[in-house]
């Protein structure tokens, strides 16, 4: 499987939304977009925005500030 990976952290909510999107408009099925964002709002953010449109979403927590998203686009 393919990967694209951002670091947004640091990159406040709406615009770290939509740098991920615009990532992930470039993948085909299959394939998955690794982030790396700030806890809190970034995260919850990040992973509803792909929820609500069907993707897989797993999250992996650091130490506490910072989390890493990873999408997969199972759906076109």
């Amino acid at each position: 499987m393919d990967t694209i990976g951002l670091d947004l952290r640091g990159v406040p909510c709406p615009l770290n939304a939509v740098r991920c999107q615009l990532a992930f408009e470039k993948l085909a099925v299959g394939e998955g977009l690794r982030v790396q964002v700030d806890s809190g709002e970034p995260l919850e953010s990040v992973v509803s925005q792909f929820l609500d449109a069907g993707q897989r979403v797993d999250v992996e927590r650091d130490a506490g500030r910072h989390a890493t998203v990873l999408v997969t686009r199972i759906a076109p």
